[in-house]
């Protein structure tokens, strides 16, 4: 009995492969605008038939978005799309991937930049935050991962990986645990992007020179020129990348 019901716990139809991609397939209607704000998602019977999937598996995948806020159960109506502005960060990655912006809202080519902006903008307050509780021996990890990530400058992936590490670390080590947090929950999102725009980019050739300097910098308590450091490095780096994607303002 207790054999039979661990196998029917394995089968395909709720594998997590088989949950991944009709959260997946949803996803990407929801985003292309083929769901749009307020549309109710089929029944579920007939949603299962069209893809092709049980409704165990549905209902998993439907829980998955409804994390996310892009849907919602309402009584007598359904799963109903929630409106873009309640989405949680976590759909970007699809977003640049998939989205068909509506008029007056942002082209991809807009939230590119608008992205590296946010970027910018949270890397240099969490250092002015952190400057005060660094000392030499709380950079260590990321000085180990910033050599790292140099050594892997010509494998796309692996270097974003270790370069996200660097801000990680620094964080870690000062003890600024909801940074810590804050960074464990955009490690995801920030990654994906980064895969996204795979090979378009590489990194500055005084990556390690720049890092250097912001460490020392955040070593001595410098918060000013900690900051200054590495927004300049930020600047620079994202100009060119926006350059390199032909992504412009």
């Amino acid at each position: 009995m207790t054999s039979t019901a661990a196998t029917h716990d394995s089968t395909p139809t709720t594998s997590a492969p088989a949950i991944e991609a009709v959260f997946e397939a949803i996803l990407s209607e929801i985003v292309r605008g083929h769901y749009p704000t307020g549309a109710r998602l089929p029944a579920e019977r007939e949603l299962s038939r069209q893809l092709g999937a049980s409704r165990p598996t549905l209902r998993e995948a439907l829980r998955r978005l409804g994390e996310w806020n892009l849907v919602e159960p309402r009584r007598g109506s359904g799963v109903v799309v929630r409106p873009m502005r309640e989405w949680s960060i976590e759909v970007l990655p699809a977003y640049l991937k998939w989205g068909r912006p509506a008029p007056g809202q942002s082209t991809i080519a807009r939230m590119m930049v608008d992205l590296l902006a946010l970027r910018r903008a949270l890397i240099v307050e969490v250092c002015r935050l952190v400057a005060p509780r660094t000392t030499p021996a709380s950079t260590a990890a990321a000085r180990v991962a910033l050599t790292r990530a140099w050594a892997a400058r010509d494998h796309h992936a692996r270097f974003q990986e270790e370069d996200f590490q660097v801000m990680r670390a620094i964080v870690e080590g000062a003890g600024f645990l909801p940074a810590v947090w804050m960074l464990n929950r955009l490690s995801g999102v920030y990654l994906e992007c980064a895969r996204a725009m795979s090979g378009a980019f590489k990194p500055p050739a005084d990556y390690i020179e720049a890092h250097t300097r912001f460490l020392d910098a955040l070593e001595r308590g410098d918060a000013d020129t900690a900051c200054k450091t590495i927004a300049d490095y930020l600047e620079r780096h994202d100009r060119a990348l926006v350059s390199a994607l032909e992504v412009f303002a």
